[in-house]
């Protein structure tokens, strides 16, 4: 469960800083931690499974407060050792999820070749609605038909793809199918490829991929900039980057999935990135990532890459089993691309950044995310 520390009225500040506030939400962690005040290492913080504590500073001002500027300092990395006591019950083989999304049955909208022009596309629910239908962290007991609300265009198709262009130029949401790249991609980025790639051990002259892997104490992973972070302010950071390399992570995903790995115990989050400028090199520097999708890496435009100069990278995330990353407004226009599983999105309308969390001080150390686990919305009606 998250527990959230809210002012309901305004408190004394100096220099910016809410210390009655603050001293407030230190006794209470205090006491949530049994009493204990002295303070804990990062790997002692995220040692215990179960629950998270937040500051009021963690999260953007109420409609009713003035915006206070927060000017933390941290390391530029909080770094932890990971857990191994999973190791021993981990096996060498994986049976696969309980459930397989990639071949779950999804319901699909008609084709509308044409984007509507009366604020009808794309449909909006409540977000309590969305989860009472099917919880964030019911994954092995989806809805028998998943409903999808966004447009489906087959890529292999010429007049659908004209019709995605539309969407696209529109800066509206919808979906492509049937990339060749892509399910190419699919086939090929085995665990023993990828690994091969971040350890650089490949067959071939492809330059060594760089990537890290993320712990969080379960599932939610709120983004952070550690450079910005003062534990001393606002206890430990959200997330710790442990020293394991892409084939423990993944051995640990398959073993996510064999144990159907509960939402309150540890998770791992594999992260790498292209940088903007490797387009610009000649193919023979580009990683894996960037010559395994062509669309995605060319100086040139394409259907995905359609703004080359505007283009700020690729973004590679590797998740496993249940991670939730926090919601976020992200300042380019993305294309997303899924190699292999399955990734479930919910996307908010612009407009509603200012009643989802979102920190829009660019001095925060979450700057442009919440700090909200939105998978908890039903509980807040239910008085137990």
């Amino acid at each position: 469960a998250i527990k959230v520390f809210v002012k309901s009225g305004s408190s004394p500040s100096r220099d910016g800083i809410d210390y009655e506030g603050y001293a407030r939400g230190n006794a209470l962690r205090d006491a949530l931690r049994g009493g204990n005040r002295q303070k804990q290492s990062q790997q002692q913080s995220f040692g215990e499974n179960g629950s998270r504590y937040f500051d009021p500073r963690q999260f953007p001002p109420l409609p009713s407060e003035s915006s206070e500027r927060y000017d933390g300092e941290g390391p530029r990395r909080f770094r932890g050792l990971g857990d191994d006591e999973w190791v021993a019950d981990a096996g060498s083989k994986s049976n696969g999820p309980k459930v397989d999304y990639t071949k779950h049955k999804y319901s699909y909208p008609e084709l509308m070749f044409e984007p509507p022009n009366d604020g009808s596309y794309p449909p909006l629910v409540d977000m309590s609605k969305i989860f009472e239908f099917w919880g964030q962290d019911d994954l092995d007991s989806p809805p028998e038909i998943i409903p999808e609300v966004l447009q489906h265009f087959d890529y292999q198709n010429p007049h659908e793809v004209a019709a995605a262009e539309k969407y696209r130029d529109l800066e509206l949401p919808f979906k492509v199918y049937n990339v060749p790249e892509v399910k190419a991609a699919g086939i090929k980025w085995t665990d023993e490829y990828v690994a091969d790639n971040f350890n650089d051990a490949g067959d071939d002259d492809t330059p060594r991929s760089y990537g890290n892997a993320q712990q969080s104490v379960d599932s939610f992973f709120a983004f952070y900039y550690p450079e910005r972070w003062d534990v001393d302010l606002l206890g430990p950071s959200p997330s710790l980057d442990i020293d394991w390399t892409y084939d423990k992570w993944a051995q640990h995903a398959v073993y996510a999935d064999e144990v159907s790995l509960s939402p309150n115990e540890k998770h791992y989050y594999w992260q790498s990135g292209v940088t903007r400028e490797e387009r610009l090199k000649k193919r023979k520097h580009w990683t894996f990532v960037s010559r395994d999708l062509p669309s995605f890496s060319s100086p040139e435009p394409t259907f995905f890459g359609f703004n080359p100069p505007a283009q700020k990278g690729i973004q590679c995330r590797f998740g496993e089993r249940g991670v939730t990353a926090a919601t976020h407004y992200d300042g380019g226009r993305n294309m997303i691309a899924m190699m292999t599983g399955a990734k479930r999105y919910i996307l908010s309308p612009p407009n509603a950044c200012k009643k989802l969390g979102i920190v829009s001080s660019r001095h925060h150390p979450s700057f442009r995310h919440s700090m909200l686990n939105f998978g908890r919305v039903t509980l807040l009606d239910k008085k137990d």
